[in-house]
């Protein structure tokens, strides 16, 4: 009499870790870890921190440091940087300009870092729980359009 061998079957537990392998490999493979590059420049940091205003009933203070790298090759000069922000915070003042002029050569591999701050009345503004600057705008001399740089 012949008899089939049979080979073992992999047990639910074995099956579930080789699932979770290749998941997680996928995942990892899709996840790009470093900040996206717009017109030759990336994002390395932001933060800011919000403050009363003493003696201004509902008035805040937003003050924000910003590093972006130069990687475009090559050295640039920029005319202007403006934050763009998430929320309302301007809803009292919505024409007011944030542009912080500046007229700075940033060699390749270089680093631009913006430092500054504004007063906003903040009565019924939507301060949000994150970071209330989306990107910054930075005016390059020689090109038309300013580019946006997500922070």
């Amino acid at each position: 009499m012949i008899t089939k061998r049979r080979g073992r079957t992999a047990s639910p537990f074995m099956k579930l870790s080789a699932l979770l392998v290749v998941l997680s490999a996928l995942l990892l493979a899709g996840c790009n870890f470093t900040s996206p590059v717009a017109g030759g420049w990336k994002s390395l940091s932001a933060s800011e921190g919000l403050d009363n205003v003493s003696g201004k009933e509902n008035w805040k203070k937003l003050s924000y440091k910003v590093i972006l790298q130069n990687v475009s090759g090559d050295a640039i000069e920029v005319e202007w940087v403006e934050p763009i922000l998430k929320g309302n915070l301007l809803l009292h003042d919505p024409d007011r300009s944030l542009r912080k002029e500046m007229s700075q050569t940033i060699e390749n591999n270089g680093r631009l870092q913006i430092e500054d701050s504004f007063e906003f009345d903040s009565k019924n503004v939507n301060l949000g729980s994150s970071q209330n600057i989306k990107s910054m705008l930075v005016k390059v001399k020689g090109v038309d359009e300013p580019i946006e740089v997500n922070v």
